[in-house]
């Protein structure tokens, strides 16, 4: 959770755009300004940009707190609901992005991969000899779904039901 004083906050570069948005939202619901609270699901502990949200806001000159409330992983739920461990018995474990897997391949001495953030299925850009992937989306809500297998058998189903999960979603 967020919560920042916003009244008047200035952005001044292209990389606080995620920023402005939030503000000129707020802006438009507190013209008067005021306090929110930003509820934010995710873990920051991995790849999770709330915690630069509120960094640029204190940057800015607004009073930021920040309070996360632990809960499980995404990563400890993809391996409960799968029923595997992270790791292979000593095995190194790489976690890294969708979009560096893709442009840097499997990474060096890594056993296993955990990718997080991969809108793209980077996955589909790896040789699939060797791989196998667990994958799930919207875990341990209601509409799960899971898949698991060679790469070269599951990657192109995965790939089909991400596209339909978020055709009928609107977000995966």
């Amino acid at each position: 959770i967020v919560e920042a004083n916003v009244a008047g906050i200035e952005i001044e570069n292209s990389r606080n755009a995620r920023v402005a948005d939030i503000v000129a939202t707020i802006d438009r619901h507190l013209p008067a300004g005021g306090s929110v609270a930003l509820m934010i699901w995710g873990d920051p502990s991995l790849y999770d940009s709330s915690l630069r949200i509120a960094e640029r806001l204190r940057a800015a000159g607004r009073d930021a707190t920040v309070r996360v409330i632990p809960g499980l992983t995404s990563l400890q739920l993809l391996t409960a609901r799968h029923a595997i461990p992270l790791n292979t018995l000593g095995g190194a474990v790489q976690i890294t992005t969708g979009r560096r897997l893709r442009d840097r391949g499997w990474p060096e001495g890594a056993e296993t991969v955990a990718v997080m953030l991969d809108g793209g299925c980077a996955f589909t850009a790896l040789p699939p000899e060797g791989v196998t992937i667990w994958w799930g989306a919207y875990l341990g809500m209601a509409d799960e779904i899971l898949d698991h297998g060679p790469l070269a058998e599951a990657g192109p189903r995965i790939v089909a039901a991400r596209a339909a999960a978020r055709a009928a979603r609107g977000w995966i």
